[in-house]
């Protein structure tokens, strides 16, 4: 069921920090595999409140995560998105992928657009692939 937007409800963009208890290691493309200590996500949704819209991101998050017992979720930065009318609003290199589609979803309740999830190596392993 889809729940239309009222005058309460307030349009979020949200960033989500995932940090791994134990690095797992990535493959990567042509190289050799490297271990992620995490990774970041970000999100914009539709809700009556921040609390609300944050709660809504992270359960997301944690329901798609493949063991989230071994995960320290966070929300790293939550604003209030005010008078978005066009998708030129929040249009930015890393957001290429929000459709004008995506974009008309914005009226429901709930998450209307997430990026692809951006992995991050510890410091530890980041200066030993410099030597």
């Amino acid at each position: 069921m889809t729940h239309i937007v009222s005058r309460k409800v307030k349009y979020y963009s949200i960033d989500i920090v995932v940090n791994f208890d134990t690095p797992r290691e990535m493959p990567q493309g042509s190289g050799r595999p490297w271990n992620a200590a995490g990774y970041c996500q970000y999100f914009y949704c539709t809700e009556s409140s921040k609390e609300k819209a944050k709660q809504l991101v992270l359960d997301f998050v944690r329901k798609r995560e493949v063991t989230p017992e071994s995960c320290n979720f966070k929300c790293d930065r939550i604003a209030w998105m005010r008078r978005l009318e066009k998708r030129e609003q929040i249009m930015r290199s890393c957001t290429a992928d929000l459709t004008d589609e995506l974009f008309q979803k914005r009226n429901e309740i709930g998450i209307w657009y997430y990026s692809k999830k951006e992995y991050f190596v510890s410091e530890t392993d980041y200066v030993a692939s410099l030597r």
